[in-house]
């Protein structure tokens, strides 16, 4: 008999749901995955992992948000709310938001440093607005900011709302009016993280809906249906990078995320525990905070150090070449998060007296 999967109205550290830390988990290594691609939206080392990466960068983020409303809880009075949500998100955002203004400083110090990633970025170039983008635009770590305005909005409304109708139909209009102006709208200025923070609280809405039904969900069929799941946005991917229409193309890719979600929360279910993925899930804050530091660090050992020649590999060597970049910056990334949950837990909204193994991540 297949298991059916149980989601606690309020998840805590010691009742937690498996394979929703394995969902975090494989969202994780997708972002790794995805910053293997540096340069201005081109994958410099590995070329031929382009269309993948394009394919990974329609959903994974989209992924964390719908999570997020499986464990969102308005129980807390708001100001305990406020307190809780800016420790474990703004404090860690500007904390290490300092490696993003590292990399100008250093360009004027060191361009030859900055050249040996290939950034294709003139970092040089005007330091006051890339500082105003970091610390105002809230555009470094940008999931955090924007994350953390989400739960905002989503705070009073699911005081408001009092049906999954009203939930679906709230969240497909935050998400739809997040990106009919960030896409239709670019002359108006509006703090990055903000317009994002919209998106964020739609899907996070869409989770709260899905979260009873997500509670009935039988382990056995759902591989299949990732497999499907994982078919269709296949096909979704290749048909947006095949429309010129702006607004078709924006709606396909848009529901190409819708797809992506679904396809790794079934594929979590059918997996439901992993030792490795509900490890990184529930560290997924430090594993995040670090991440692109860790991929540019791994691409200089295997691109630079190591001398591998990539570029001109052939596309299975560069899928190998990516696979074990990956593996390696994950293996840093674990030692990283024993770091500082030991040394700095602070910087991620930990209390220091506790046992670094004990402490599970908000988002």
């Amino acid at each position: 008999m297949s298991t059916t999967i149980s989601i606690p109205e309020t998840p805590s550290p010691s009742l937690r749901v498996r394979w929703i830390d394995v969902a975090k988990g494989i969202g994780i290594i997708l972002v790794s995955f995805g910053h293997i691609r540096n340069g201005n939206g081109q994958s410099v080392w590995l070329p031929e992992l382009n269309s993948a990466i394009n394919i990974v960068y329609l959903f994974h983020m989209p992924l964390f948000f719908f999570l997020g409303g499986l464990t969102f809880s308005s129980r807390r009075p708001f100001p305990e709310f406020l307190k809780v949500k800016a420790k474990t998100l703004l404090v860690p955002y500007y904390i290490f938001s300092l490696y993003f203004l590292a990399k100008p400083i250093a360009a004027l110090f060191s361009p030859s440093l900055v050249d040996s990633i290939q950034a294709n970025q003139d970092y040089a170039a005007n330091i006051g607005m890339q500082f105003y983008n970091i610390l105002i635009n809230g555009s470094a770590l940008w999931f955090l900011w924007a994350y953390f305005i989400g739960e905002l909005i989503v705070y009073p409304l699911s005081k408001l709302l009092s049906s999954h109708w009203q939930y679906s139909i709230c969240g497909l209009v935050l998400i739809a009016g997040s990106t009919t102006f960030a896409s239709c709208l670019p002359s108006v200025t509006l703090p990055f993280c903000m317009v994002k923070g919209v998106e964020v609280a739609g899907y996070i809405l869409i989770g709260l809906t899905c979260k009873q039904f997500l509670s009935h969900v039988h382990r056995k069929p759902s591989l299949l249906i990732s497999a499907v799941l994982f078919a269709l946005l296949i096909g979704t991917a290749s048909l947006a990078a095949h429309i010129e229409q702006r607004g078709w193309r924006i709606t396909c890719n848009t529901v190409g995320a819708f797809i992506g979600v679904a396809m790794a929360v079934c594929l979590s279910i059918a997996i439901y525990h992993n030792g490795v993925l509900e490890h990184i899930g529930r560290h997924s804050l430090s594993f995040y905070v670090v991440n692109a530091f860790t991929l540019n660090v791994g691409k200089i050992v295997f691109f630079k150090l190591l001398d591998i020649e990539s570029t001109s590999a052939s596309p299975l060597m560069q899928w190998v070449y990516g696979i074990l970049l990956t593996v390696f910056c994950l293996a840093l990334l674990w030692v990283e998060d024993i770091i500082i949950r030991t040394l700095i837990p602070w910087s991620v909204g930990l209390e220091r007296n506790r046992h670094p193994q004990q402490e599970n991540d908000t988002i």
